[in-house]
């Protein structure tokens, strides 16, 4: 079936706070460099893959990644989520 919709979201979120943190080393110590891998990072992990990622396994719908840990049915069609 593939990645769980819940740990594809924490997965999202975990890799946001890292490009967070990359970004703000990235800022402090003058590297550049690390400031924008960390802006892609942010990018990347807050916008793209939510939206292409996170989605109920059985309709398809994109799943609101904001109380994902909690939830247990799919919104949209009802079934219950990996």
């Amino acid at each position: 079936m593939g990645v769980s919709p819940r740990n594809a979201a924490r997965f999202c979120w975990v890799m946001t706070i890292l490009g967070f943190i990359i970004g703000a080393i990235g800022m402090a110590t003058g590297y550049m460099y690390l400031f924008y891998i960390g802006l892609i990072m942010l990018v990347l992990f807050m916008i793209v893959l939510p939206t292409i990622v996170v989605r109920c396994p059985y309709c398809k719908e994109k799943l609101p990644t904001r109380g994902m840990a909690n939830m247990k049915k799919c919104p949209y069609c009802g079934k219950e989520l990996p």
